[in-house]
């Protein structure tokens, strides 16, 4: 999970096929944010998620924003993210992560909890 300010942009949880919700900004002062994906779920016409058994894609007017397969029953890996169509700074696959110029790589998130936590814009 991300958090920014009080937001989480992006939420992966645990399924058969894992779980994903996405925000975004829904305005100019990224103050405001709307529900894009709930439940691996669109909840607006510019996002399509495709899931399939092998993992699930998310993309962004087009453009390709989050793939995550799952590994184990209760393990996941996202082998890409890019969250700049969005609005935010924070892009990586499955070896590094970079969020506003901070790079971090063999990293895991194991339970639940933040991995990332930003302050608000």
């Amino acid at each position: 999970m991300i958090q920014i300010g009080e937001v989480l942009p992006i939420l992966i949880g645990k399924g058969e096929v894992p779980q994903v919700w996405l925000q975004g900004p829904s305005d100019t002062t990224g103050q405001n944010f709307i529900q894009l994906v709930t439940a691996s779920v669109s909840s607006h016409p510019a996002i399509l998620v495709n899931s399939t058994s092998l993992g699930l894609a998310v993309s962004a007017g087009g453009r390709e924003v989050l793939r995550v397969r799952p590994i184990g029953p209760n393990e996941a890996i996202v082998d890409f993210l890019d969250l700049r169509p969005l609005g935010f700074n924070i892009f990586g696959d499955d070896q590094m992560l970079n969020a506003g110029g901070m790079k971090m790589s063999r990293n895991t998130i194991a339970g639940g909890g933040t991995f990332l936590a930003l302050g608000g814009a």
